[in-house]
């Protein structure tokens, strides 16, 4: 409980995402203050008695317009509070815009939308503003606050405070991007005579300046004042007094927010592995022990390996770092073996089972007793399989590797989608054997956890000696490759210019009225080929014509993927224990988005390619440093609302980086998850391998999240985050932060759901299916790694057409490819970069 003395701080949130960004600036900021939050559509019985258990207010930014009740909510009560009732409130984008709609003012569209894009901002020097005439601040808008009268104080309850004057800023858009909107800009006024105050701009962006930030303290000084001034008549209730009634909760939507998963308590679960279920304390659950060899790697590579695995002849996951090595990447490929008694997990979106399948057996589990969540049930599995023994500076040990797919991210937002004709959306293989190659070391790592497995990994490692791969080459020389690009025939089926020019401008519409400030829009070429019995050999031809740090070969439940992603998603390394509190873990969360994308050889291969230098040029425009921090900003949310304010931090922000055919604009974000060093598990938790129906006993029904969760469960994340405890982020982990970030905020825009649901529409209601999604591992030892599936193709097995002269099969591959659209987006250029990513994978095709 935090200190009795905190003052505490409203937060509504109108689904926004940036939201949590918010948060963290208050608890951060302002000293001794606690942020409880709740959603405009989160109604208390009595709003003004709920409203006295805090000091002030914070009216969040979000999609929609200010005079659309549902897009505000609650925002629009606090301007009709009675005078008994009032409390400082400062309005924020949306919020600013209701305070100015409420007391007489207009809200026009802008003709060119401000969405990303910094801008200076000069303001009276006085009230919340001293001591920041000018300010540099990141924008997010489509429209603007216009009143004709703000500045009359004869007729205008409003006090003008800040404007963005286009005069200002023509040094900072020499494109004259936004050459159409008004001279000047309002970005701030206050009411004349009550605590209310409203910012158009953004402070708590990673890109806005000090100075903005000091703007938020300036108005909590005030706020502070004013509570002082009222106290005879207005007594402020703090933090140790009762918890406010809950609100009632007309939708129980969370945009990604995870709330907090319910104690794991310490007694009997029942864990199937196979037919072997056994009764077990799994609190005192002896971990597993990791079996492993290091040998020299010596002129050994991931392709060798993999031929003396035997790899193209079933089954396999290899995740591949040797064609583009970078130690902010990655330098270790891991290659996880496949077996006949492999558990596998695969679930469909909707479907509330998951099924656990070894060999021709499986079964189904209810979600239930995981509130219906996949990533529960992920959890868990993961909590009752950890191990100990491997080699510290190996990421992986053995666990589940897989992926998860673009309609199984949207269900984390609780977008509905049809899934993928019954397919898996998440499907995961739980590796005991695999072989870790180090190019650093160079060497390799042969590990099991099977216990008693010493005879195999013994037997690969003599795979590996100097002799036997001498053999194994001449072996697969005598052995004929089955692919050759001319063999493919392959018919390649490009997106419809004109269809992709008609969903750029509905993207543009949808922005221009403030739904949206980014929007990722992606589209498919299919490509028919002759039937490819090893499909390993086209991913070695990817691999080569493609380096990239995230590469990936997958053969998992009739699903083939050949990856040369250059995008982590995100990682997270194993906890380590604090030097300070031996009781306390840490581990380090990081995301590296790319957005702004520019050819290396613009005019063709037979032309010299664009330099490093070149591309910084072309990348570093308005439009292209907008795309990339839209999406940082976004990540910030999602990492925030998991690891709480005050533990996340930007040690990389746009920085062009190099790739075989492509220059691509990164930034790395990362998070701290600080947990007790505590282990627990649930007895109500049902067996993680057999059906509850098996198990009464055990298999007690969790009660499902409701949609009136208290407020004080709602806002875990800022309870943690709390001046004295922020660093705590009670018993969470990568998994957790995996499932509050998901769909990649490079894949959809921002915000995040909004423009999800948006971009189901303008993409008529496509399945991306595993492009956009993301695939890794979760490993035994507690890390984690997962990259977003861009160029990249996939196919399933069973999808196959026919040759109409031949009567063969042919296989159908997908590739998908997008980009950002933004205000600023040409429907030339956004097709253009969209091809020349879809070319970029399409050329193993020959």
């Amino acid at each position: 409980m935090p200190h009795a003395t905190r003052s505490r701080i409203l937060f509504i949130d109108a689904y926004d995402s940036f939201s949590n960004n918010i948060v963290s600036l208050l608890e951060t900021r302002l000293p001794a203050v606690h942020v409880t939050v709740i959603r405009i559509d989160e109604y208390p019985p009595d709003f003004t008695t709920f409203l006295q258990d805090f000091d002030a207010v914070v009216a969040g930014p979000g999609p929609g317009h200010p005079e659309i009740s549902a897009d505000v909510g609650l925002i629009s009560k606090l301007w009709r509070l009675g005078e008994e009732d009032i409390l400082p409130i400062l309005g924020v984008c949306l919020g600013f815009q209701s305070l100015v709609t409420a007391f007489g003012g207009r809200v026009m569209p802008l003709p060119n939308p401000q969405h990303g894009i910094v801008r200076k901002a000069t303001s009276s020097n006085s009230s919340i503003f001293k001591q920041a005439k000018s300010i540099a601040t990141v924008q997010y808008h489509s429209l603007y606050a216009q009143d004709v009268a703000v500045s009359d104080s004869r007729t205008s309850t409003l006090e003008p405070l800040a404007w963005d004057f286009k005069a200002h800023n023509d040094s900072i858009d020499p494109l004259q991007a936004h050459q159409q909107n008004p001279d000047a800009i309002l970005m701030a006024v206050k009411h004349r005579t009550k605590p209310f105050y409203g910012i158009q701009f953004h402070p708590e962006s990673i890109c806005s300046d000090e100075r903005s930030k000091q703007v938020v303290e300036n108005w909590w000084a005030e706020a502070q004042q004013w509570n002082k001034q009222r106290k005879d008549r207005y007594q402020v209730k703090h933090i140790d007094k009762q918890t406010p009634k809950q609100p009632e909760t007309t939708d129980p939507l969370r945009d990604g927010r995870v709330p907090e998963t319910r104690p794991l308590q310490q007694d009997s679960v029942r864990i199937a592995i196979g037919d072997d279920v056994r009764q077990t304390n799994v609190a005192g659950l002896s971990p597993l022990s990791v079996i492993h060899r290091v040998l020299p790697l010596g002129g050994l590579s991931v392709p060798k390996i993999c031929d003396a695995l035997n790899l193209d002849d079933a089954d396999g996951v290899v995740l591949d770092a040797e064609p583009y090595q970078r130690a902010d990447t990655g330098t270790h490929s891991i290659i996880g073996v496949l077996e006949p008694t492999t558990t596998k997990i695969r679930y469909v979106v909707g479907s509330g089972k998951v099924s656990l399948c070894q060999g021709d057996r499986s079964h189904s589990i209810d979600l239930a007793p995981f509130d219906h969540q996949i990533f529960d049930y992920l959890k868990v599995f993961m909590m009752a399989r950890k191990a100990t023994g491997g080699h510290a500076d190996i990421p992986f040990w053995g666990g589940l590797v897989g992926y998860i797919n673009y309609e199984a991210c949207l269900e984390t937002i609780k977008i509905r989608t049809s899934g993928n004709d019954g397919r898996p959306d998440v499907s995961f293989a739980f590796i005991e054997r695999s072989v870790v190659i180090d190019h650093q070391c160079q060497q390799i790592h042969v590990q099991s956890i099977k216990p008693e497995d010493d005879d195999w990994v013994k037997m690969i490692s003599s795979k590996f000696t100097t002799s036997n791969m001498e053999k194994s080459t001449e072996k697969t020389r005598q052995h004929p490759t089955p692919f050759n690009p001319s063999f493919l025939e392959p018919v390649i089926s490009y997106p419809d210019p004109i269809r992709y020019a008609t969903k750029i401008r509905k993207c543009q519409e949808y922005i221009h009225s403030g739904d949206s400030y980014e929007l990722c829009l992606t589209n498919q070429a299919t490509i028919e080929s002759n039937s490819l019995r090893h499909p390993w050999a086209l991913y070695l031809h990817l691999r080569s014509l493609n380096a990239a740090p995230f590469s990936a070969y997958m053969r998992l439940g009739g699903m083939t993927l050949l990856s040369s992603s250059p995008e982590r998603f995100m990682r997270w390394t194993r906890p380590t224990t604090s030097d300070a509190d031996s009781r306390e873990t840490r581990s380090t969360v990081q995301f590296r988005p790319i957005k702004g994308t520019v050819k290396r050889y613009p005019s063709g291969r037979d032309q010299p390619a664009i330099t490093l230098q070149q591309a910084t040029a072309l990348l570093s425009t308005p439009k292209e440093r907008a795309e990339n921090l839209m999406i940082v900003d976004l990540i910030r949310h999602d990492l925030h609302s998991v690891v709480g304010s005050g533990n996340v931090c930007v040690p990389k922000l746009m920085v062009v980086e190099e790739y075989a055919t492509l220059f691509q604009l990164v930034t790395v974000v990362e998070g701290t998850l600080i947990n007790d060093n505590t282990f627990h598990l649930n007895s109500n938790v049902p067996s993680l391998l057999s059906s509850p129906r098996s198990s009464p006993s055990t298999s007690r029904p969790a009660t499902p999240r409701s949609a009136s969760l208290p407020v004080q469960e709602h806002v875990a994340f800022s309870q943690c985050s709390a001046p004295s405890d922020r660093r705590k982020t009670g018993r969470k982990t990568g998994i957790d932060v995996l499932a509050a970030s998901l769909p990649p905020g490079s894949m959809t825009g921002a915000p995040k759901r909004r423009s999800c649901a948006l971009l189901r529409q303008i993409e008529e209601e496509k399945a991306r299916g595993i492009y956009s999604g993301v695939v890794g591992y979760m490993d035994v030892g507690g890390a984690g790694d997962f990259s977003v599936v861009i160029r990249s193709a996939f196919r399933w097995d069973d999808d196959t057409t026919h040759h109409a002269d031949l009567r063969e099969k042919r296989d159908k591959w997908t590739v998908g490819a997008g980009g950002a659209i933004t205000a600023l987006s040409t429907e030339h250029g956004e097709w253009e970069e969209m091809v020349a990513k879809l070319e970029s994978t399409l050329k193993m095709f020959g």
